[in-house]
């Protein structure tokens, strides 16, 4: 069985077309937990109407603790060998998500990665829209995904997990962050011993929802980013993909800075000391866009480095830019 969580908050405008998306799906052998964190509309009692009828069905309220309490709340309910975590406002892709439940009825891995869609109202593009690279061992596959793979690797979406591999290893989300996800992920793939790819796109992200997590509570994320940052790098360091997954934080975290300029002046304040933490662990990443950082940042003020980098990221000067894939206008759901 497979276990779906769905954490839910303050969703009901989205809710009826998302859910009745899920249901279309064959969802034989399938548990879906919904996880209301505290919603102050009518988001559960629209997962009630939907869902009475499905008996494997659970649906859980709770008081708002954010998105890492609720999933871990998913976690601890799941009855499914396999968990995937699927955010209110996303979908799972028809095929794809038949594909899935193949593969893990017939392989037992202890993650299994997969490819996505991405949509905007411009149309559906294929997330990445190469093949993955072969690998002869977790090592590869390991340094492969932080090396290969040019577009996020962080979504805990990205990743169905064997169950019990996340209890055994303690791999639960942190609390009280915003980009869990980010401090997660490389948690899971340090204590992975059997990684498998999903070539079909099963999950379907709707990019940048208005009002979503993503677009909210700037000084946070960029505090917490930096924070992830400092700690990752300086964990991971000794690892043999510990140079790509610096250079993929590192991105991160100047993709941060570039917005400090944005942020109101108390917070500028609060910010600089856990930027700069960040900082110090730049050296892990042999990037030359950081070395030339790390240069001249003593003698150019934080704040005109921000704007530096966010002229410099629209422009695509300094960030490597990553290829868009090719538009699929007709990639089914």
């Amino acid at each position: 069985m497979l276990s779906i969580i769905i954490p839910v908050y303050n969703i009901a405008k989205l809710l009826p077309n998302r859910l009745e998306h899920l249901l279309q799906h064959n969802l034989e052998s399938v548990q879906i937990i919904v996880v209301d964190d505290g919603s102050t509309d009518c988001s559960y009692e629209i997962c009630q109407q939907y869902l009475s009828n499905y008996a494997a069905a659970v649906l859980i309220t709770q008081k708002n603790q954010g998105l890492s309490a609720a999933r871990n709340r998913g976690i601890a309910e799941a009855k499914g060998e396999y968990v995937l975590f699927l955010d209110s406002d996303d979908i799972l892709m028809h095929k794809g998500f038949r594909e899935l439940m193949d593969y893990i009825c017939n392989n037992k891995p202890d993650i299994l990665m997969g490819k996505y869609v991405v949509i905007q109202k411009k149309g559906r593009d294929i997330w990445p829209q190469y093949s993955f690279p072969s690998v002869s061992s977790e090592a590869e596959a390991k340094k492969m995904i932080y090396t290969h793979i040019t577009d996020s690797i962080w979504n805990a979406w990205r990743y169905v997990c064997r169950r019990e591999f996340l209890i055994e290893n303690n791999l639960f989300f942190q609390h009280g962050i915003l980009c869990e996800d980010m401090e997660w992920s490389p948690r899971v793939l340090e204590v992975a011993a059997n990684i498998a790819f999903l070539e079909e796109p099963f999950y379907g992200y709707y990019h940048n929802r208005p009002g979503s997590i993503t677009s909210t509570a700037l000084a946070k994320r960029i505090a917490d980013v930096n924070t992830i940052v400092a700690n990752s790098v300086i964990r991971y360091s000794s690892k043999d993909y510990g140079k790509a997954l610096s250079y993929r934080l590192v991105r991160e975290s100047f993709y941060c800075i570039s917005r400090y300029f944005l942020c109101k002046k108390s917070d500028r304040k609060a910010l600089r000391p856990i930027i700069e933490k960040a900082i110090d662990c730049y050296h892990h990443s042999a990037s030359g866009e950081v070395a030339l950082f790390l240069q001249t940042q003593p003698i150019i003020p934080l704040y005109i480095w921000s704007v530096i980098l966010w002229i410099a990221r629209k422009t695509r000067k300094i960030f490597n830019p990553i290829l868009g894939p090719i538009s699929i206008k007709n990639v089914g759901t």
